[in-house]
């Protein structure tokens, strides 16, 4: 006779069976599967009882028992096995914890360097940290996903930009994201109160290469020596990089003339920050390192080297997994001109 999983109906009836004195085989039979299970059956849920007469204990079946017990065992089983072994949950909270990668990125470096270790998915990954199966929490993880909320409002031109480029004015072609040289920029702050260094940070658009530099303050002449220096390091091969680059209307960003001595510089409007999207989300990577509300007056040009690096190192989803150093190698290799660093 084949196996068969007990129900709680049966665990029942096999109770009032045992209190009616029925024979194992007769159980068996009544039931439909084999005398071995109902002997196992008996085992799994005896369990002791108190005489009221006699004030002493006895064992008897009690199917309440062994259902509770069943159900215990199948919650305990329940879902895909465990593959986590010492070699992955190391490799995962190496990265994850340390290297501030995501756990998608985290799992897909197992793939990139070809590691002999188990294969698992991202969901899987943060089943893991959320159980408690990893030194992790949910502390170490990235942001969530966000959706940005559009601005219903008419858009209007900042005052101190009226006779500048408007984001209006931009080339189709730098939508579409088919053609490298199209950059973003911003400034990336810490805490407000008391002197503080910041970060200029420009993204290129199809690759989200991404160049990270320390202002020692907001303003428009620090940004203006951070162009003026990668034009200097890139020379002629600067306008075939940098066809245009888009930014906010920023105090730090107000030197509209001489930046488009550079190349073409377009404003976005007031408050909608959505119209610089890639360089926002890239911006949430670079917060890894640098919290909000901290100060940021230790960081150096060493520090923003370091974010640089691991940045164009990330291997990003969006990418194909491919990392944004590689993709803007290609893209200067295929132009014959030198990378921008």
């Amino acid at each position: 006779m084949g196996g068969k999983h007990l129900t709680r109906d049966d665990r029942v009836r096999i109770e009032a069976m045992l209190k009616a004195k029925v024979s194992t085989v007769q159980i068996a039979a009544v039931i439909g599967c084999s005398k071995r299970t109902i002997y196992r059956e008996k085992q799994r849920g005896l369990c002791e009882q108190l005489n009221h007469r006699t004030s002493k204990t006895y064992m008897i079946y009690s199917a309440q028992k062994s259902q509770n017990r069943a159900d215990q065992m199948r919650d305990l089983h329940k879902g895909r096995p465990v593959k986590l072994c010492p070699q992955l949950a190391a490799h995962l909270e190496d990265y994850i914890g340390k290297r501030h990668y995501s756990p998608a990125a985290a799992v897909r470096e197992i793939l990139l360097q070809g590691m002999a270790l188990p294969q698992i998915s991202t969901n899987t990954a943060y089943r893991y940290i959320y159980r408690g199966y990893l030194r992790l929490c949910s502390l170490d993880l990235p942001v969530g996903r966000y959706q940005l909320k559009k601005k219903q409002n008419e858009q209007y031109i900042a005052k101190n930009h009226k006779n500048d480029r408007s984001i209006e004015e931009r080339s189709a072609e730098v939508e579409t994201r088919e053609d490298v040289g199209f950059w973003e920029m911003d400034t990336v702050v810490g805490k407000s109160a008391g002197p503080s260094r910041r970060l200029l940070v420009l993204t290129e658009r199809k690759t989200r290469y991404e160049i990270v530099r320390v202002l020692e303050s907001k303003t428009a002449r620090e940004v203006l020596r951070v162009l003026h220096t990668l034009r200097h390091n890139l020379g002629e091969d600067f306008g075939k990089i940098f066809r245009a680059i888009t930014c906010d209307n920023g105090c730090e960003f107000s030197a509209a003339k001489e930046m488009e001595q550079l190349t073409p510089i377009y404003y976005c409007h007031p408050y909608s920050c959505w119209e610089r999207g890639t360089n926002e989300n890239q911006n949430k990577l670079i917060r890894r390192f640098c919290k909000k509300g901290k100060s940021m007056a230790g960081i150096t040009p060493d520090h923003a080297e370091y974010i640089t690096l691991w940045m164009n190192n990330y291997p990003r989803r969006l990418l194909g997994w491919q990392r944004p150093a590689d993709l803007m190698a290609a893209e200067c290799a295929a132009l014959d001109v030198k990378m921008p660093v």
